[in-house]
C-alpha cells in the first residue's frame, strides 16, 4: 500500500482562470500568467517527449523503413486522431508491444513527426495529415477498426472550461474525479489539452489509483512523466509497479 510522498509536476499542465483565487484573493496578473504559462507548457512537452526518447511504458512498436519506434496508443489517440485509426485497425488489444508495420513514409521523416506529436505545444492536425497521406499501414485493408474517437470540440477548452459538461464519477459511486470547483481550470497548452481530453474520455487507461475510497483511471506512462513519485513506483522497483490497482494513503 502506497503512501502518497513528494509529487511531480501537475498532470497535464492546468492554470486556474483569471480573477479571484480559491481564497478569495487576487490571482496572478496578465504578464506573470503568461510567463507561468510558458514555463508549464514547456515542461509539459519536455516530460511528453521523454515517453517516446526514453520508451516508458509504451504498448505499441511500429516497424519504419528498418527502424522501430516503440510509442503509446494513448498519445496517439489524444494528439493525432486520425494516424491512430490507421494504427489501431492492425493491433490486437490484447498484445503489448505489438509489432506493426508502417508504410510509405521515410525513418527520419516519422520521427520527426513523432517529436512533433509527443512534444508540441499547438496543433499538429497539419503535420498529422500530411503522414497520413502518404502512410500506408500493412500490406492488406482490414474492415475499420473500433471507434474510439473523442467527440469533437470546436477549441480544447471547449470540453474543459465549463463549455462542455464535466463527466460524473466514473467508479458509479456519488463523487466526481473532476469536481465543478476545478471547472475553471485551463489547459495550458494544446498539449495539455489533449491529455485532459484523453484523460477525460478514459481510453487506455491501465492503472487505478485508489484514495480516500474513490478511484482514478489513469495512464502510467503520463504518471510516471510527470511526477518522479509515480516514476518511481511504477518503475519496477515497488512492489506496486506490477498492481492495476493502487490505493494512496496520505501522511
Amino acid at each position: 500500500m502506497a503512501h502518497c510522498g513528494a509529487g511531480g509536476a501537475a498532470p497535464v499542465g492546468l492554470l486556474s482562470s483569471p480573477g479571484l483565487g480559491r481564497k478569495g484573493l487576487p490571482r496572478k496578473g496578465p504578464g506573470e500568467r503568461r510567463r507561468l504559462k510558458a514555463a508549464v507548457s514547456e515542461q509539459l512537452s519536455r516530460d511528453v517527449l521523454r515517453l517516446l526518447r526514453e520508451e516508458i511504458h509504451t504498448d505499441t512498436i511500429l516497424s519504419v523503413s528498418g527502424s522501430l519506434f516503440k510509442v503509446h496508443k494513448a498519445v496517439l489517440l489524444a494528439r493525432a486522431p486520425d494516424f491512430h485509426s490507421h494504427i489501431i485497425e492492425y493491433t490486437s488489444s490484447d498484445l503489448t508491444n505489438e509489432l506493426v508495420p508502417v508504410d510509405g513514409v521515410e525513418a527520419s521523416e516519422f520521427k520527426a513527426f513523432l517529436q512533433i506529436v509527443y512534444s508540441s505545444n499547438k496543433n499538429i492536425k497539419n503535420y498529422e495529415e500530411e503522414i497520413v497521406k502518404k502512410l500506408k499501414v500493412g500490406s492488406l485493408m482490414p474492415e475499420k477498426g473500433p471507434d474510439v474517437s473523442f467527440p469533437r470540440c470546436r477549441t480544447s477548452s471547449d470540453c474543459f472550461l465549463g463549455k462542455g459538461e464535466i463527466p460524473e464519477d466514473i467508479t458509479g459511486g456519488g463523487d466526481r474525479f473532476i469536481s465543478k470547483a476545478d471547472s475553471d481550470l485551463e489547459p495550458a497548452s494544446e498539449l495539455g489539452g489533449d491529455l485532459l481530453k484523453l484523460y477525460l474520455s478514459q481510453h487506455y487507461p491501465d492503472i487505478d489509483i485508489c484514495v480516500d475510497g474513490r478511484s482514478f483511471r489513469a495512464h502510467r506512462a503520463i504518471l510516471s512523466a510527470r511526477s518522479s513519485y509515480f516514476a518511481a513506483m511504477l518503475s519496477g522497483c515497488w512492489a506496486e509497479s506490477s498492481q492495476e490497482c493502487i490505493t494512496l494513503q496520505g501522511p
